[in-house]
């Protein structure tokens, strides 16, 4: 699989970090991985059908176990925008989404425009509750522009 340079260096120190823990690096979680740094945001359902193309057998509970594992190691990110459906993104230090709660849509916000915001204040409270920040997720609701229309 062809990465970017930066993906490339997000699949590096993700490896690294994993190896340093000694966990073991199998072709499963290597494979979701990658798809999830190529991806915005996948499903469970997504990234065992995204397997299923490139492997003759897909443990299902070999792709739940990594998901597991890598939420518990802080690679990933879970996220439930209608309750029903978790859709998973590889962690970064702040994570923002905006959601229609209309339609449904969700636009993630990438770091580099997130980093132009100043979030000094959510830092400034979490110290003041005793807490060092690592990462944050921030999920904002609203009506998009083009529900606004149809109304």
């Amino acid at each position: 699989m062809k990465f970017s340079k930066q993906e490339e260096k997000k699949y590096q120190q993700i490896i690294e970090k994993l190896k340093n823990k000694n966990i073991r690096m199998t072709d499963i979680r290597l494979a979701i991985i990658a798809m999830l740094i190529r991806a915005e945001h996948l499903t469970t359902q997504e990234i065992i059908k995204n397997l299923e193309l490139d492997f003759a057998n897909v443990n299902v509970t070999s792709v739940y176990n990594t998901l597991d594992l890598l939420l518990s190691q802080h690679i990933l990110f879970a996220n439930t925008f209608n309750g029903k459906s978790i859709w998973y993104e590889i962690a970064s230090e702040k994570s923002i989404h905006l959601k229609c709660d209309e339609c449904g849509d969700v636009i993630h916000i990438n770091p580099i425009t997130s980093d132009k915001f100043d979030f000094e204040e959510v830092v400034q409270l979490a110290e003041s509750k005793g807490i060092k920040l690592d990462h944050f997720k921030i999920e904002a609701h609203g009506i998009c522009q083009s529900c606004r229309k149809t109304k």
